[in-house]
């Protein structure tokens, strides 16, 4: 075993009296690197791995968090200006349900867990200021849970309760939004934060309630106005209906005149006005009288006088008292009565009038031509009964002609004419630098292929196939070498390609008796 270890402790001695000194260096070199890069390795691989426990952490809560973490002896780690917390992989888990039981983190809020225990001689006044501020950081707590939130701040105003109506005076709040990088509050999501803090303070209702950002802007304001929003909206898709309207109303004209007068010959322009009012319309049509039925009632009566006797006793004494019948004054009472039924003929109309109808429609269309040329009155005509003109709704069509300017015209086709010439220009540069390139190419190659020619002259120049094979034979030098293994490759190619060999001879010589 011993003599084993001696053998291979000479061989490798042996080995390296046999290295060069550049070999030597860069053995020792990279077998440095070997042990470096171990140790790194395993340096790295028992160095823990540390990972964020809580990110995004208040000064309170990663003040409190790494103080239990000094007081139990855990290492750790922050980042990102203190706000995140690392620690061992291995003891993550364990390390959050430890600071849970402690109730870490809070949030850097206090909430409904204060009243958890009893403070006795707490006045009802102080007991109302800490419901207050618990109350304040469950609101915290609840919109910090918000993907677009990364702090948040409430502060709530609830005004001393007033035997008075007149003292009565609303709650209000405030609340503080730091928005994450990358996010944005819409002004839905902040009208929802309003009314999360309205619905959980008695008496505050939303519109109280004021949404500010980190960058001192009003978000709530958003909320106020996401009516004129919505109305401006509205109006902006009505003018853009009037736009797409116009803008069909003068392709068609255009297209019109284009066939009449020419192409590029006219111009048309279009204003529209266009009636968005949706209209509801109830209409009862009633006709002539027809008459149904008729119905006549007639009556006629007599009412007649008899005088009597003096009033007194005596007349009233029964006997035989006769009475002289004398011819009384009667009265004659006519009654008629007539009754007719008509049919009623009415018509009920019940109509929605959609909105989009015109208003008014004005158009004008300008002609490059001379007003002598050009019967005017024919092309109101044409483009009054393309379009519906209708001149009781105030409609307008005016039609003018005159000589169009053509300098731009001329302007832009110079500019074309010279963006051709200078392309026309970097088309020959480029043709002339290629050229260019293939000439120093070929110029090179032919120099490469002379030289080559000369250099096999050199080499080949006074030796013989026996002193060749002498040389190889023998401890040559680096020229003799290369002049060797040149012949030796001269050789070989006049074996495999004898009819190209002969063919490069004879064109040696031909140039050697020019």
């Amino acid at each position: 075993m011993k003599q084993a270890l001696l053998n291979q402790k000479e061989k490798a001695l042996n080995f390296w009296n046999k290295l060069t000194k550049v070999q030597k260096i860069l053995f020792g070199s990279g077998f440095a690197a070997i042990i470096l890069a171990a140790i790194i390795m395993i340096f790295w691989i028992s160095k823990p791995n540390y990972v964020p426990l809580y990110t995004d952490l208040n000064t309170e809560d990663a003040a409190a968090i790494t103080e239990y973490l000094k007081e139990n002896k855990i290492a750790y780690q922050l980042d990102e200006g203190g706000s995140t917390v690392l620690v061992p992989e291995s003891q993550k888990y364990d390390i959050r349900l430890a600071l849970a039981n402690e109730g870490l983190p809070t949030g850097g809020s206090i909430g409904f867990e204060s009243f958890n225990e009893n403070r006795f001689g707490e006045t009802e006044s102080q007991r109302r200021v800490r419901y207050l501020i618990a109350l304040q950081g469950e609101l915290e707590r609840t919109i910090g849970k918000l993907d677009a939130v990364d702090d948040v701040r409430v502060h709530i105003v609830v005004p001393e309760p007033s035997l008075f109506l007149k003292d009565k005076t609303d709650a209000t709040a405030a609340v503080l939004v730091k928005i994450k990088p990358g996010h944005h509050l819409d002004a839905a999501q902040v009208k929802g934060i309003m009314n999360l803090v309205a619905s959980g303070v008695e008496g505050l209702e939303p519109k109280n309630v004021t949404v500010v950002d980190t960058g001192g802007n009003i978000l709530s304001t958003d909320v106020e106005s996401e009516e004129t929003t919505q109305s401006s909206s509205m109006t902006a898709k009505q003018h853009q209906v009037e736009q797409e309207y116009e803008k069909r109303i003068e392709n068609s004209v255009q297209k019109m005149l284009d066939q009449i007068v020419g192409k590029g010959k006219s111009v048309v322009n279009a204003h529209v006005s266009l009636d968005f009012d949706q209209v509801e319309i109830h209409r009862e049509i009633y006709g002539d009288n027809v008459v149904r039925s008729e119905e006549t009632e007639e009556e006629e009566t007599t009412n007649n006088e008899t005088p009597g006797g003096p009033p007194g006793s005596d007349s009233n004494i029964p006997g035989d008292q006769y009475q002289e019948q004398e011819e009384g004054t009667g009265s004659t009472s006519k009654y008629k009565r007539k009754t007719k039924n008509y049919e009623i003929d009415k018509e009920e109309e019940h109509r929605i009038v959609a909105p989009g109808e015109i208003k008014r429609l004005s158009l004008s269309v300008v002609l490059d031509a001379q007003p002598a040329d050009v019967d005017q009155n024919e092309i109101k005509d044409l483009v009054s009964s393309a379009v519906g003109l209708d001149p009781e709704r105030g409609d307008q069509l005016t039609v003018t002609c005159m000589p169009f300017d053509r300098s731009w015209t001329d302007e832009m086709k110079e500019e074309m004419e010279a963006a051709k010439k200078r392309q026309q220009y970097l088309i020959y540069g480029a043709a002339a630098v290629v050229v260019i390139l293939l000439f120093a190419v070929i110029t090179l190659l032919l120099r490469r292929r002379r030289s080559l020619e000369d250099r096999i002259d050199y080499i080949t120049e006074g030796l013989t196939v026996d002193e060749v094979l002498d040389a190889q034979e023998r401890e040559l030098s680096q020229e003799e070498k290369e002049k060797a293994r040149i012949v030796e490759k001269i050789k070989t190619e006049v074996r495999n390609q004898p009819e190209k060999a002969a063919e490069l001879i004879k064109a040696w010589l031909n140039e050697d008796l020019r």
